[in-house]
């Protein structure tokens, strides 16, 4: 992603900062007085302004640059009060451990920030001890941490956990409103797995214990280890945002959310974490979360990450509700997601994954596209595009021993398109309850050892036609040609976001498969005739003015076709690029579905207050099928049909519908007919 976005609510917690950096710098020469606005009634007070520059004096009262402080020994005696700013001065260079005292308030925060021309202010904490900490607030609340760079290096030969940047809570009652903005945090070298000092909770920032209102905005953290940036608390943080950071080169996880709620992970780059092989580590995941949204992130670059994990994504232990949207993922080895067993809930929509496993390089568990252990069937994964480019042993994964699960959640309207070799779809048979539709399998090999089982329809097997689809492919390159047998072929979902991957608006029905929806425009064609015929002893009875018309399978008198009478004459040329029919289903019976057999008429000679099943013509070949499972908008490819007709000069086409299975009374279907006023059966087509 090479867009990065602020949010509104990442807008709201930096007005803060960023209106009072602005009053104190236009009154630098009145630093030492007690300065206030109200900014819209946002900021009540701008306290004291303290100055800090290499060559200060630790003697002076730090109010002016002309009477700086020197050290950070000195910062690290004085309690802060709500509104101070703590200024360091631009190129300055320190060495030491930074740990102001005291709290701010709201709409009086306490700024840690630099003044003056030149690079960030740096502060070396040196890696002198075991636990090192080069900035850290602790039990505070109401601070903000602006352009510093910080680095943590431990000499060569010693083994310590180090941290660049650390917010610690050890009360029970939540501290909260922490910013950190536009840090460059890198060089952190803690120790690794397996030795005495390994610490997972250390690295470049990190955040521990209950602290809502968190905001880490557009920080740069490299060369970390052993995480990127962090939170970790037994009781879920609220209100924690991670946006348009840059993470990179780091040992272990990029980014975690250990026990938060109502909080976003979004607009970050994460380029070649996960690092070590040591021990389980992924790109971007939470644990312990409740209704996150992970998303608008670019993961790449992943070589290792444990003998099970790796992955770019993962809904880790007690997940419950997060969605996982608008990511792209590319050239990582292991995989693109894991769901862990007790994940549910987990929504993974409108993603890109692009060359994202590769076998050579694959964990000890073995190469997988997906990780999927969750014993839940409320997970949904829909709307997203796979290529892959390497051959490797499976799309399902299952490292759950303890479980007897496969995958037994929905998978709807992804593409899977596979230039290589897949050993088989799945490692064990799904199961029964999941629901696969409306997927692209591409090609259909990869689905022939353990493929889709439960509730499936509506899979297409053939070329998906991206614009321009390659293993070193943009995201636009995987949008879909005019000629896509996948535009307008997605099952409808309910409460789908509303947009795709490049913040296109979906249409209220039938969108298209895969990540992208396209723009193309469909000239519409409303349906002349329609009606349905019945057999047995109403063979000769006429349907046409009813307002809807019925397909059924059943015993002599009770089944029930339908005829549907298209004239598309001002179109001009002899082809199209694509051709849908679409129908909406008012109702159904009880049976669970029904597949629609679509044919055509050998004759459009018939009138809708005519047509009886005696008089009826016959059909043609089959052109489509679609199954129907209840009252919904389906939209079905005829684009080859319609190209037929227009190369013999014949723009007008009656499609024939039945359902050809063993008769059942339950189930008749019924679609709203030309008699009503909206929802009319449409033939719709892009030139």
């Amino acid at each position: 992603m090479k867009n990065f976005l602020i949010t509104c609510s990442a807008l709201a917690m930096l007005l803060f900062g960023g209106c009072k950096k602005a009053i104190v710098q236009s009154v630098e020469g009145l630093s030492n007085q007690k300065l206030s606005s109200n900014l819209n009634n946002l900021i009540s007070t701008v306290g004291t302004v303290y100055y800090v520059d290499p060559l200060g004096d630790d003697n002076n009262n730090g109010m002016s640059t002309s009477t700086p402080w020197k050290s950070i020994s000195k910062v690290n005696t004085v309690t802060f009060t709500p509104g101070d700013q703590i200024l360091f001065k631009s190129d300055g260079v320190w060495t030491g451990n930074l740990a102001p005292l005291g709290s701010g308030s709201a709409g009086s925060p306490i700024i840690i920030d630099k003044y003056g021309t030149g690079n960030k202010p740096v502060i070396n904490g040196g890696g002198l001890t075991n636990g090192s900490i080069t900035l850290l607030l602790n039990n505070q609340s109401f601070w903000e941490v602006n352009n510093l760079e910080i680095t943590n290096t431990v000499n060569l030969g010693q083994q310590y956990a180090v941290t660049g940047i650390k917010v610690n809570n050890s009360g029970t009652t939540a501290a909260s409103n922490i910013t950190i903005n536009n840090c460059y945090v890198h060089n952190v070298n803690s120790t690794g797995f397996g030795t005495p000092n390994y610490n997972k909770g250390s690295g470049g920032i990190i955040f521990t214990g209950l602290i809502n209102n968190v905001l880490v905005l557009n920080c740069h953290v490299k060369d970390c280890d052993i995480e990127g940036i962090r939170t970790s608390s037994s009781v879920k943080a609220d209100n924690v945002v991670f946006e348009g950071n840059l993470i990179e080169n780091i040992y272990g996880d990029g980014i975690v959310f250990n026990g938060v709620k109502n909080s976003k992970i979004t607009h970050n780059i994460l380029r070649n974490t996960c690092k070590s092989d040591a021990a389980n580590y992924a790109a971007c995941w939470t644990y312990g979360s409740l209704g996150t949204i992970i998303s608008y992130n670019e993961v790449s670059g992943i070589k290792g990450g444990g003998p099970y994990d790796g992955q770019s994504f993962d809904a880790d232990i007690d997940t419950n509700g997060d969605i996982f949207e608008y990511n792209y993922s590319h050239d990582n080895d292991r995989g693109f997601m894991l769901f862990m067993p007790s994940a549910q809930n987990i929504i993974v929509r409108y993603n890109i994954s692009v060359n994202d496993v590769k076998n050579a390089n694959s964990s000890p568990s073995g190469s997988k596209l997906i990780n999927y252990t969750s014993n839940y069937t409320t997970n949904k994964i829909y709307n997203n595009t796979f290529y892959t480019n390497d051959s490797f042993t499976r799309i399902f994964q299952y490292t759950n021993t303890a479980s007897t699960f496969a995958f037994n959640s929905t998978f709807s309207n992804n593409i899977i398109y596979a230039t290589g070799t897949i050993t088989r779809f799945s490692d064990r048979p799904i199961m029964a309850s999941a629901v696969f539709k409306n997927n692209c399998f591409y090609p259909q090999s990869i689905t022939a050892v353990n493929g889709p089982a439960g509730t499936v329809s509506g899979s297409t097997y053939t070329d998906p036609k991206f614009n321009n689809a390659s293993s070193t492919g943009t995201p636009a390159d995987f949008k879909l040609q005019k000629t896509s047998p996948l535009i307008a072929g997605a099952v409808n979902i309910t409460n789908n976001g509303g947009i795709d991957y490049f913040q296109t608006n979906l249409p209220l029905s039938n969108p298209d498969v895969g990540f992208a929806q396209s723009s193309y425009s469909f000239t519409g064609f409303v349906v002349n005739a329609d009606t349905y015929v019945r057999n047995g002893t109403y063979a000769d009875n006429n349907y046409g003015t009813e307002s809807t018309f019925i397909v059924k399978s059943d015993a002599s008198s009770y089944a029930r076709k339908a005829y549907l009478k298209f004239d598309f004459s001002a179109l001009s040329g002899t082809a199209v690029s694509n051709a849908r029919l679409v129908l909406n289903a008012s109702s159904v019976n009880t049976d669970p579905s029904r597949t629609i057999s679509i044919y055509t008429a050998t004759t459009n000679n018939w009138t809708e207050t005519g047509l009886t099943w005696n008089n009826a013509p016959l059909s043609n070949p089959l052109v489509n099928s679609f199954v129907a499972y209840g009252a919904d908008r389906y939209s079905i490819d005829v684009t080859n049909i319609v190209n037929q007709n227009l190369s013999t000069g014949n723009k007008i086409i009656t499609f024939v519908l039945t359902n050809d299975a063993p008769a059942s009374s339950k189930s008749d279907i019924y679609f709203i007919s030309k008699e009503q006023t909206g929802n009319k059966p449409q033939l719709n087509i892009i030139l």
